[in-house]
């Protein structure tokens, strides 16, 4: 931390021009955007990819020039409407802005608890310390604001130990009031992501409100799709071989993962599951978390047969080796929840501040968003749109004897292939979608000739990414066949 103090809270705007800004990637021009958490109390100030009215300004002085950060926003200003006074917190990395509202207990003990707990006049966290009540947060990221001006910091977590230090004494009633008072302090939305991907899992995140600070993934083509619709702060990488302890260094409170898993066989039912070879990507995002010692929060979907196989002993080892969380586990469906996909997948969520429950179901059945709703609107000149596999001659005879939610089996004997003969073939293949239903599971639309409602095609890669609830700015990159093998798990 490089500088904390008390700011007064004004309906004009929060004025900041600490001369400590000039050791941070604050820099005059520097463009940023507001991102408004009403439902949280948050106001995210982000860079903008495009060229913004909101930059930092600047302010001549003897020395020089100083940074200057001049928020008017009067409807972002509103997530200070009850708060008394601001903190202001600079560091490297962020700028936190957090509203409370004023106590007896503060107006008793400031000064004192504020000498006790100072080092280098650097001032722990007000929350940590006092009896008072936080009423909003505004988290101002400058990870890729850095980067705008030439330099790239590795994003750090701070908390109360490190600002305290270690040859400070604490009574007992002194512990209680910190363990009071960080219970009402929520947690960065700060996200580590592993197995990212083309990046649609971390879009869900991004558009809750969470802001990714680091990916890891090891296709080349899936990492050229996640930079064009997210930003830099994802590692080409293996993580068999990846260096972990970035993991901690990078520090977010949140690890987000789509781990693929094939070690789901019967046979090895009296073996570990998580020492099962096929299985090495489950664990090696299992020791990803434990090397985060600031890991808070974790996220793993899966296929749902992770929760069952074996009798259930893959999930009992996936709780045995996270014990110190809080877990929950279970299956969900993206059609109950609004999207034209019927994609049912297992969550685990661990938390270490108080376990968090499976999110109930928003829409019933008869609410399903159906195919024809994500496909409207839907013409050529959108991107990705035309890109589809062109389909043989005889893979389109095939298909005109499908019917809508039909597949392969309505395709007459002396059309089918030599699978389908012997009854190998998996009920997804050449199956056509009905226009008012959700999708099947999407996977990889070329291997499973995943046709088209009322065309004689396979899906185009915009077609998929509407069924995933991705909106049309969401580009895919790379060839075709890349692009149509980047879909989650």
């Amino acid at each position: 931390m490089i500088k904390s103090r008390k700011a007064k809270n004004s309906k004009r705007g929060l004025y900041l021009q600490d001369s400590e800004l000039k050791q941070t990637a604050f820099q005059p021009g520097t463009p940023i955007k507001y991102v408004i958490d009403n439902k949280n109390k948050q106001m995210v100030i982000l860079p903008s990819d495009t060229n913004s009215l909101n930059t930092v300004s600047k302010r001549k002085t003897k020395t020089g020039m100083k940074p200057v950060i001049d928020i008017r926003n009067h409807e972002a200003l509103k997530v200070f409407k009850d708060a008394d006074y601001l903190q202001v917190e600079i560091l490297e990395n962020q700028i936190l802005v957090s509203g409370y509202e004023e106590s007896s207990v503060l107006q008793k003990a400031s000064k004192k608890w504020t000498s006790l707990f100072s080092k280098k006049s650097n001032l722990v966290d007000i929350s940590s310390i006092l009896d008072v009540r936080k009423k909003c947060e505004v988290r101002m990221s400058i990870e890729d604001l850095a980067q705008a001006v030439g330099s790239s910091p590795i994003l750090e977590q701070l908390s109360i130990f490190d600002v305290i230090g270690e040859d400070n004494s604490f009574t007992s009633s002194t512990v209680k009031t910190i363990e009071r008072a960080l219970q009402h302090i929520k947690i960065p939305l700060q996200v580590i992501s592993v197995f990212s991907g083309a990046g649609i899992m971390d879009m869900g995140f991004v558009e809750e409100g969470f802001d990714v600070a680091f990916a890891l993934e090891k296709d080349k083509d899936a990492v050229e799709t996640y930079k064009e619709n997210h930003s830099n702060h994802i590692e080409l990488a293996d993580i068999t071989t990846f260096d972990k302890s970035k993991f901690g260094q990078v520090g977010s409170p949140v690890m987000i993962s789509g781990s693929p898993c094939q070690g789901f066989s019967e046979s090895n039912r009296h073996n570990k599951y998580l020492d099962n070879p096929n299985n090495l990507l489950v664990k090696q995002y299992i020791e990803s978390v434990k090397a985060n010692p600031n890991c808070a929060i974790f996220v793993l979907e899966n296929v749902p047969q992770i929760l069952s196989c074996g009798n259930g002993r893959f999930k009992e080892e996936v709780y045995e080796a996270l014990n110190d969380f809080e877990i929950t586990s279970g299956t969900l469906s993206a059609a109950d929840f609004g999207e034209a996909q019927d994609r049912e997948r297992a969550f685990f969520i661990g938390s270490k501040i108080g376990k968090i429950e499976l999110p109930k179901p928003t829409h019933k059945k008869s609410e399903y968003t159906t195919v024809r709703s994500a496909f409207q609107g839907l013409h050529n000149g959108i991107p990705n749109q035309m890109d589809f596999s062109k389909p043989k001659s005889s893979t389109v005879e095939r298909m005109k004897f499908v019917p809508e939610g039909g597949n392969w089996k309505s395709i007459p004997t002396h059309l089918q292939t030599k699978s389908m003969l012997k009854g190998d073939t998996h009920s997804s293949v050449y199956k056509r979608l009905a226009w008012d239903k959700p999708s099947i599971t999407v996977v990889n639309p070329r291997k499973i000739l995943l046709t088209h409602p009322s065309e004689n095609r396979i899906l185009s890669i915009r077609e998929c990414a509407r069924l995933f609830g991705l909106k049309d700015d969401f580009v895919f990159k790379s060839n075709l066949a890349s692009m149509q093998q980047q879909w989650p798990i």
